[in-house]
């Protein structure tokens, strides 16, 4: 089958976000075209397309199948895309974290779906369209969402099996990320899943079994980028990359025996680092470890199922500071039971912390998480961030919207607003290439700012 893989458009040109590889589309386009298809991707967010030009081109194109990818804050958008391209397609399929979080209810919301995927998709995708091919006689394949049939779960996929993600479907050159050190920027997973329980968190698509790539493999496909497609920064996207301390070592001394000259930033936790390892990541090219700290009150940690302790988070960013790392702090203000003096103490914790990052955020009630059930009925609109992808972000919160609002606009502007912080990020942008993102990014943060 023809297959064509689409991105949708920015909602309108005022939108800031920097644009990243779509990892999931490059994912399912290279088990679709192992498979024997025929597959193209579009990524008309990164290429800056309208609307129309991306209507005119589903319509020119006249796939037999397109595939769309959404997560929950962004479900509109692909909703959008959707209704453009029924007319012009075969069958329209949506995966990602959404229609894995709200399985069926997503016909009711997009009507012009033929199908979803519910989970991983590389190995759903593939026997959904041979599913069609024969027919669609008896039920869809496990992982597969269609009308009228029940959801069978599907196996998480062995990640040995996977083919690596086509980047070459991809305008690598068009994608770019503020804290890269280095121009030529690409993303990666090295293992899926998560076993810890934050009660706020999706982890719909890749579930609680932590499934994890050998070092050999992982620095494989490092040196394939840096090699084929001149790449400089990776993002790491993995839950947590630091979970088993022994293949991150084993990762970091692959590394260094291949002498790669790749660098690149991960995700970890408070608890699950050390000076030693820390050290021996620098060495080894990591430049930035985001750690997701949430808040500096223990109510509000506990609240998330953080299994943490406010007092473990100082020593941890004093050792990223102590190893030559930059660290960002992942905060959430204005969780269910927090009021403004809880907010002031999270902040107060923030700058004590010494993070040469920080994004704020709301808490967003994610389809199927602990949380979202437990207050039930307590959603309200506000909480805004500057990078935040949805348009009006539905959050949980016990602080009036307005409020939020205000107090959300004081941290960002607190913390940025600084010569220290303005240098760091000038020099980051000049580094990695993205000067006019920067520039875009700045001109949707002072709007946001002055709340236009």
């Amino acid at each position: 089958m023809r297959v064509l893989l689409a991105r949708p458009p920015r909602r309108d040109l005022r939108d800031a976000g920097l644009p990243v590889p779509p990892l999931g589309l490059a994912y399912v386009a290279a088990a679709l075209r192992a498979a024997g298809h025929a597959v193209e991707i579009l990524d008309a967010y990164a290429l800056g397309w309208s609307w129309a030009r991306f209507d005119q081109h589903i319509a020119a194109a006249r796939p037999e199948v397109l595939g769309l990818s959404a997560m929950t804050p962004v479900a509109d958008v692909a909703a959008r895309a959707a209704r453009l391209a029924r007319p012009h397609v075969g069958r329209v399929l949506l995966g990602g974290p959404h229609p894995t979080a709200v399985h069926h209810a997503v016909f009711d919301e997009m009507p012009e779906l033929d199908a979803a995927i519910a989970g991983e998709a590389e190995e759903s995708a593939p026997a959904l369209l041979r599913w069609w091919a024969a027919g669609g006689a008896g039920p869809p394949p496990p992982g597969a969402l269609v009308r009228g049939w029940p959801l069978v779960e599907a196996e998480p996929p062995a990640l040995a099996q996977i083919p690596l993600p086509a980047r070459d479907l991809l305008p690598m050159g068009s994608y770019r990320y503020l804290l890269a050190t280095r121009p030529g920027f690409a993303t990666m997973l090295t293992s899926r899943g998560c076993p810890f329980s934050c009660s706020f968190c999706d982890k719909s698509v890749s579930g609680s079994r932590w499934r994890a790539r050998s070092p050999i493999e992982v620095v494989d496909e490092l040196e394939l980028l840096e090699r084929d497609y001149g790449v400089g920064f990776v993002n790491f996207y993995d839950d947590n990359f630091t979970l088993r301390r022994d293949r991150v070592v084993g990762i970091c001394e692959e590394l260094l025996r291949r002498g790669l000259r790749v660098e690149w930033k991960c995700e970890g936790r408070v608890d699950g680092v050390d000076l030693p390892l820390l050290r021996l990541m620098r060495r080894a090219g990591c430049r930035t470890v985001a750690y997701g700290v949430e808040s500096g009150n223990q109510a509000t940690l506990d609240l998330l199922r953080k299994d943490v302790t406010v007092a473990q988070a100082p020593a941890a960013f004093a050792a990223t500071r102590a190893a030559g790392l930059r660290s960002l702090a992942y905060m959430i203000l204005g969780a269910p039971g927090e009021g403004e003096a809880e907010v002031a103490e999270s902040l107060r914790f923030c700058h004590a912390l010494g993070a040469d990052y920080v994004q704020f955020s709301s808490l967003m009630p994610m389809p199927g998480t602990p949380l979202t059930a437990q207050h039930a009925g307590r959603a309200a609109t506000g909480g805004r961030n500057p990078v935040d992808s949805d348009r009006e972000r539905v959050i949980l919160s016990d602080l009036p919207p307005e409020r939020l609002d205000a107090l959300m606009r004081r941290a960002w502007t607190g913390f940025y607003l600084r010569p220290a912080p303005l240098r760091r990020l000038a020099g980051d942008a000049l580094a990695s290439g993205s000067l006019w993102e920067a520039a875009r990014l700045g001109a949707g943060f002072g709007r946001w700012a002055l709340g236009a």
